[in-house]
């Protein structure tokens, strides 16, 4: 399977901690599904993957901490994907 196509970036919308991470890379994503959690000590956000593909390179891990606009991870279009 090819996984070549887009690349979408994934940021913060904001400055916190990361709570929780659910793919690594290599791992198949769907739009619309939580991909991380972002907390600030007064809020807490889950973060959707905006597309269908595969994770490709997960900078953050569980308890890192972020700034606003950070890129989190990319995720790419297969080739499938991108035919559609």
């Amino acid at each position: 399977m090819s996984r070549l196509g887009l690349k979408y970036d994934v940021i913060s919308p904001f400055a916190g901690k990361i709570e929780r991470v659910l793919f690594r890379p290599g791992d198949r994503v769907q739009e619309g599904e939580i991909i991380f959690t972002l907390v600030d000590g007064q809020k807490s956000i889950d973060i959707f993957s905006p597309v269908t593909g595969y994770m490709d390179a997960v900078e953050v891990e569980r308890g890192d901490l972020v700034i606003a606009s950070m890129i989190l991870t990319s995720i790419i279009l297969s080739h499938e994907e991108t035919n559609k």
